[in-house]
């Protein structure tokens, strides 16, 4: 497959920026991961530290260029301060169809970034890679990312039992899907 080419400059909806992973975003990605919320909800370890997010950075920059997966980070107005990450984190070509994932630090949260970032996340998504069908899965009982996906205009689809593993467990998970030519 062709590796994903995102605009080196990253894309912004005027609030928020969304731009590829850079070895500088370390210290508050590493900084971003110790609020406990976000490894109960995502895989990040529970114990984040700074070998954790290079070794994320190296990861993504080869699946990015098997074109598999796309980790940003969402950051204030031009390069404003680091306020989560956003990425697709499933690529099948074939079927031609992604799924995302987002975190937010804890700052940034209640502010409709993780709204505004998957909005324009899956805007680029369907503008340029060959893509019908953007997916999100979020456990149901994790209520700030089933609203994000609502939100950005993705519609539920049911509880997928024993879903994926996290961690050691095996998962239910939330449904939503976004379709070509459903983004408001």
């Amino acid at each position: 497959m062709a590796a994903i080419e995102f605009p080196v400059e990253g894309i912004t909806d005027g609030e928020i920026t969304l731009r590829l992973h850079a070895e500088a975003d370390v210290p508050a990605i590493v900084a971003a991961c110790q609020d406990p919320e976000i490894p109960r909800w995502t895989r990040v370890p529970e114990a984040y530290g700074e070998e954790d997010a290079r070794t994320w950075l190296r990861q993504e920059a080869v699946a990015r260029g098997r074109g598999d997966l796309l980790g940003l980070v969402i950051v204030g107005q031009g390069d404003g301060p680091l306020l989560g990450s956003v990425g697709i984190t499933r690529l099948d070509h074939e079927e031609a169809r992604c799924e995302l994932g987002y975190w937010l630090a804890r700052e940034a949260r209640g502010r409709g970034v993780a709204t505004r970032a998957v909005r324009a996340l899956s805007a680029w998504i369907f503008d340029n890679l060959r893509v019908d069908r953007i997916g999100i899965c979020a456990e149901p009982a994790n209520v700030a990312s089933r609203r994000v996906a609502e939100r950005a205009g993705f519609t539920f689809e049911g509880i997928l039992r024993s879903y994926y593993v996290n961690k050691g467990v095996r998962r239910d998970a939330a449904s939503y899907s976004l379709l070509r030519g459903e983004l408001r």
